[in-house]
């Protein structure tokens, strides 16, 4: 997108600064990690602002494509320094919670804290996927876009995350 002024990339980057941050936050489990990789994003996005094609994408979506591409370099140069990273699954209220005196909610509990700890060990992106696609209720394609991944691409690594938390729930006893 040639010709984009300061002002206006100010006003984009004002509209999509939340969701690139919260997206990273989830991601990463760490408030300081998002911040630094969010103001990353948007320098990296005002240097290749020129690549930006609207009629691809929302900007919101571009600006989480580089965000995720910028996690991922971080996390695989943490992962070389420290040996591991991932992504922290807690941030997701989602999967915990409730009340803990009823039977029900019990087993529940039990199967959230199976699936949480699943959805932990998965490798990336399948982990990105379940928590974009299954926890946040993404859509195919906002997934895909997110993730910078074919639809197709998600579908088939869905399919595979799918089998490997029940692998492992399977392994914890739990049958699904």
């Amino acid at each position: 997108m040639q010709g984009l002024s300061q002002q206006e990339f100010i006003t984009l980057y004002e509209s999509c600064k939340n969701t690139v941050y919260h997206f990273l936050l989830k991601l990463s489990g760490n408030p300081e990690i998002a911040e630094d990789l969010t103001q990353e994003t948007f320098l990296k996005a005002f240097e290749v602002m020129d690549r930006f094609d609207p009629e691809r994408g929302s900007f919101s979506s571009w600006s989480c494509t580089i965000a995720k591409n910028l996690y991922f370099k971080h996390f695989n140069r943490t992962k070389k320094e420290t040996g591991n990273v991932s992504i922290n699954v807690e941030n997701f209220p989602e999967l915990s919670g409730g009340n803990h005196e009823d039977p029900l909610e019990l087993e529940k509990n039990s199967l959230n804290l199976a699936l949480k700890d699943g959805v932990s060990r998965l490798p990336e992106p399948e982990k990105s996927i379940i928590l974009l696609k299954e926890i946040q209720k993404k859509t195919l394609k906002e997934t895909a876009d997110t993730l910078g991944i074919s639809e197709r691409t998600v579908s088939r690594r869905l399919l595979s995350a799918f089998r490997l938390l029940r692998t492992h729930l399977e392994a914890e006893g739990i049958g699904l």
